[in-house]
């Protein structure tokens, strides 16, 4: 059966999310919007993924911690851990590569770290959007080290694309995955699909109401309500690069 899923949701931690974007109200409007998988993709940080995943206990949501990381060339990755541990252990390493320029919250917007009952337990003072000294050609494999998968986030975007940034998306750089956003045209979701890539479709949602709903091309198939740990195994399925080649089906 279908099962419909955002992987790359902002909460109020990153600077650019609204200060609704709290941990219950993300689980909330998830369970409206008829979702059944969402991550929690801070910038640079995964720790309000945790209190995400408490607020949804009982809505029969999966909640998947990552991040989306901002390599030295300014390309936005999608880091999408199998646990919480996991991803705690992510955010450790990825803070010590991490540029230190300290938040002006006047101009780029509060970091809020939350607990599952939207209370603020923290605030984070340098600034998450800056860029890290991690390479596009380390994420992939820094995302296996952790049990994860790495995705390019919207590549069809001219802003922090990996396409637009660099070119070009090539088989050495690791990935089995792409990102499209929700404007982006079939024919170059298809491009990247002949060449074997996995797509997914996500919202990048920085507000409420941004966050997906059911019943467009972001769904993956299971025979149940999936764990973590399918949800990444299933993900690093869908790749053909130095496989099968799998042909493009619009959900």
């Amino acid at each position: 059966m279908k099962f419909y899923y955002d992987f790359h949701i902002h909460s109020c931690l990153s600077p650019c999310g609204d200060d609704d974007m709290t941990p219950f109200n993300i689980a909330n409007m998830a369970k409206i919007n008829g979702l059944n998988i969402i991550a929690v993709t801070d910038h640079n940080s995964c720790r309000n993924a945790a209190a995400v995943a408490e607020a949804a206990e009982g809505l029969n949501i999966t909640v998947l911690a990552g991040m989306e990381l901002t390599t030295s060339e300014d390309v936005h990755v999608l880091m999408l851990m199998p646990s919480q541990k996991a991803a705690l252990e992510l955010d450790s390493y990825v803070a010590s590569k991490r540029m230190r320029v300290k938040n002006r919250s006047e101009i780029y917007g509060r970091q809020l770290v939350m607990d599952a009952r939207d209370n603020i337990i923290g605030e984070e003072s340098d600034l998450l959007i800056a860029a890290t000294d991690i390479g596009v050609y380390e994420t992939a494999a820094i995302a296996e080290k952790f049990g994860g998968v790495a995705v390019p986030a919207h590549i069809d975007r001219e802003s922090n694309g990996l396409v637009s940034v660099l070119g070009s998306l090539s088989a050495d750089m690791g990935f089995t995955l792409t990102e499209f956003s929700r404007t982006a045209k079939d024919g170059f979701i298809e491009t990247y699909s002949n060449l074997g890539y996995g797509a997914v479709h996500d919202s990048d949602a920085h507000r409420l109401e941004e966050i997906a709903v059911c019943g467009g091309k972001n769904s993956l198939e299971f025979d149940f309500l999936p764990t973590t740990e399918a949800v990444i195994a299933a993900l690093k399925s869908m790749g053909g690069i130095g496989r099968k080649k799998i042909p493009y089906r619009q959900h």
